[in-house]
């Protein structure tokens, strides 16, 4: 499936590639222990092939625009919003909240359902999540898509906090210049502490910045809309703190876990989808990942960034989620 070729004036409308939009045909909170509630959202055809999308962050959210990536004719969607998530309950709640969590909860999702098997698509951390389900579950997925893959290994964390400096550093020195002096050599410990401290007044600034730093290396084309709605959105204290929980336990995940145990992808086919300008996962990740998976197509796409509505990115998604329709 070659990408196919546009124009630099493509790049004007950010939902050009992007389906009709659509509304949940069903809609439910699900009990998943520990005192929280998934919610979770299907759409399409109810007949189709299952597919089950997830989202990034830790701490984002169903995006409305999520439904559109796959062909409503052919796939049943289930979206859900992680634990503390979205419409998830509690909102922002970090107890109970770890990856081994969230891999049962979508198992207890394909349970509550009646799916056999799903296809999985997942992106940026995301990316991740898909993998450790996956892992943990290969009978269940009958073909798994990652895009803006994030390994949470360490090349990764220290790529988020320190190497994205080398293409965007004026935005890593405002978040830089957030911190007093005496901080700054331990940039990532100390942000960390400020966002997970008790006080609001402590922990409300260090997430506007922390976010503001993320915000602005999602896309190749400056999106002063997208930083200034998350600047604006009410869940972002929650989705902040959400994201330095995980990262202060490294996801939960032991060095190196989602490589080695690629070996358990064996049997699944799949596509691994990178933009060549992610500023947030660059090319490294998916590439490994392809060496050790080599059942799944690397895509490298050119001129492309990390978000889903990336304009680019999102032909070579919604090509692969019609090959998964079609094939497996």
């Amino acid at each position: 499936m070659p990408l196919t070729c546009l124009s630099q004036s493509a790049v004007d409308r950010l939902d050009s590639y992007l389906r009709a939009p659509l509304q949940p045909a069903t809609s439910q909170l699900l009990p998943v222990g520990d005192g929280h509630q998934v919610y979770l959202e299907e759409c399409g055809s109810m007949d189709g092939t299952p597919l089950l999308i997830v989202h990034g962050g830790p701490g984002g959210s169903i995006n409305p625009y999520y439904r559109q990536l796959a062909d409503p004719t052919r796939y049943r969607m289930i979206l859900f919003d992680q634990r503390g998530c979205g419409r998830s309950t509690p909102f922002g709640s970090l107890h109970a909240n770890t990856t081994q969590d969230l891999v049962s909860d979508m198992e207890r999702i394909r349970e509550a359902l009646g799916i056999q098997r799903w296809v999985v698509l997942g992106g940026s951390w995301g990316s991740a999540l898909a993998l450790a389900y996956a892992q943990a579950h290969p009978a269940r997925v009958r073909a798994l898509i990652v895009t803006g893959v994030f390994l949470a290994d360490q090349a990764d964390i220290h790529w988020w906090w320190y190497g994205a400096r080398a293409l965007y550093p004026e935005v890593w020195q405002r978040m830089s210049d957030f911190l007093p002096e005496s901080e700054r050599g331990t940039l990532r410990e100390s942000m960390l502490a400020r966002v997970l401290h008790d006080d609001p007044t402590i922990h409300g600034p260090a997430v506007q910045a922390m976010l503001r730093y993320e915000v602005q290396t999602l896309d190749v084309l400056p999106n002063s809309s997208r930083l200034a709605g998350l600047m604006d959105s009410t869940n972002l204290i929650a989705m902040g703190r959400l994201h330095a929980h995980y990262e202060a336990h490294r996801y939960f995940l032991a060095e190196g876990e989602l490589l080695a145990k690629a070996d358990r992808l064996a049997a699944i086919p799949g596509f691994i989808i990178n933009g060549r300008f992610d500023g947030i996962t660059p090319p490294r990740a998916a590439f490994e990942l392809g060496r050790a998976w080599p059942r799944a197509r690397l895509q490298v796409v050119p001129i492309a960034g990390h978000g889903w509505n990336d304009p680019i990115l999102s032909i070579a998604i919604t090509q692969a989620l019609d090959w998964a329709a079609a094939t497996v």
